[in-house]
């Protein structure tokens, strides 16, 4: 290479614009990454992107206020997440990871609750009762117009069937604020509920939650509750209540009032918790005086002890000996005073006049004995004048001879 090629080819190297727009050796091109396009289902918790042949190593998370973040992998080939079942009334956040050729891509999604801050149902509150019956109520949101209507949805987590309430309660704009369901049963163990809202003058916010149901769930009070005594004991019995799934008896919880009738003092009520491990009985000392007496129960999960309705009254024990002692008492006391009478009259018209210990105390005591003779009045005739005799002794006088 010539002397003139050399200097032309250094004074283009030092040129400044060639300096600004070389690239650095040693450093790779940044590429603008490729959208994934991730996309959210709320009513099936469904993550979903674009992606091809070469996405491989995909982690999925989901973010919400009421828990931590959840990650989930899916299978080989699937471009889509399936996360469990969450509130996403307050808004959540979810992110796809995935490794596009040789270098990873993460792209998030915020969800959002559309609609005015406000509007969505509000107090939501579920309960089953019977085992069968499940009513859930909630209030119209403050902000929301006068015609928004609300509507229940339910799905069941482990079957994935899913169902809208069949009879809502109204108030009185006929704005439905309640729900009452037949069929409980057919739930397993946890549901999720969604009530959203519409309107025609505004948008309206949903409201979601996760229930578990044995959490929400009231028993009835036990069934054939019998109580039987023997001279120092009873023995209380009774049957398991009906409840929406079977439970085994370590798993139930009863308490027991016992008291005596028609006692309103806090002290008589004697509250006895029991596990359903003892057999369904309880045993206690036959309380004494043997009055009448009640009991009466209510049961729960021994795991939540949310206690249902209180069954009703049994009585037990007897009102016999209350009329009894009655009885013996007024002969003790009509004896006790028919002998205090008796001794009153004996002492008053027969009786010795009993000594008793001079009163020395007084003034008179000097004069008990006395007989004072100028209390007594001279009788008639006798008192004017009286004989008195004198009676002189002689002495008769010996003679001499």
């Amino acid at each position: 290479m010539g002397p003139l090629v050399r200097a032309a080819l250094v004074l283009t190297l030092l040129d400044p614009a060639c300096l600004l727009t070389q690239e650095p050796r040693g450093r790779p091109t940044v590429t603008p990454a490729p959208s994934l396009h991730v996309t959210f289902d709320p009513w099936r918790m469904n993550l979903t992107w674009a992606c091809g042949d070469n996405t491989t190593s995909v982690q999925c998370e989901m973010r919400t206020r009421k828990r931590g973040p959840v990650t989930v992998r899916p299978p080989r080939r699937r471009c889509h997440c399936a996360f469990p079942a969450a509130a996403l009334h307050q808004g959540a956040t979810f992110s796809v990871t995935a490794n596009l050729g040789p270098r990873p891509v993460t792209a998030e999604l915020h969800f959002a609750n559309p609609g005015g801050q406000g509007t969505a149902a509000h107090n939501v509150s579920c309960l089953i009762y019977q085992a069968d019956f499940m009513n859930c109520t909630w209030a119209r949101g403050p902000a929301a117009p006068e015609n928004v209507q609300y509507f229940l949805h339910i799905r069941d987590l482990q079957s994935g069937s899913a169902r809208e309430c069949p009879h809502y309660l109204r108030d009185a704009r006929t704005t439905h604020v309640g729900c009452h369901l037949q069929g409980a049963t057919e739930f397993r163990s946890e549901i999720y509920i969604l009530i959203n809202g519409t309107s025609p003058s505004a948008s309206i916010q949903f409201f979601d939650d996760r229930l578990i149901l044995k959490t929400i769930e009231i028993y009835d009070p036990p069934g054939n509750i019998t109580v039987h005594c023997n001279a120092s004991q009873c023995l209380v019995q009774w049957d398991t209540p009906r409840i929406r799934v079977f439970l085994s008896n370590l798993e139930m919880e009863y308490q027991l009032d016992i008291h005596r009738q028609n006692s309103m003092q806090p002290s008589d009520h004697q509250l006895v918790e029991v596990s359903g491990g003892r057999g369904n009985q309880y045993t206690f000392p036959k309380p004494l005086p043997r009055a009448k007496h009640i009991v009466r129960m209510r049961a729960a999960d021994s795991r939540v002890l949310e206690w249902g309705p209180w069954s009703q009254p049994v009585e037990f024990g007897s009102e016999e000996w209350l009329s009894t002692a009655a009885f013996v008492s007024m002969v003790m006391l009509g004896t006790l005073a028919c002998a205090l009478v008796f001794l009153y009259l004996f002492y008053r018209f027969v009786g010795v006049p009993i000594p008793r210990v001079k009163d020395k105390v007084n003034n008179d005591y000097l004069t008990d004995d006395e007989i004072i003779w100028e209390k007594f009045a001279p009788a008639a005739g006798k008192g004017d004048t009286e004989e008195i005799f004198s009676v002189e002794e002689v002495e008769e006088s010996t003679a001499k001879v």
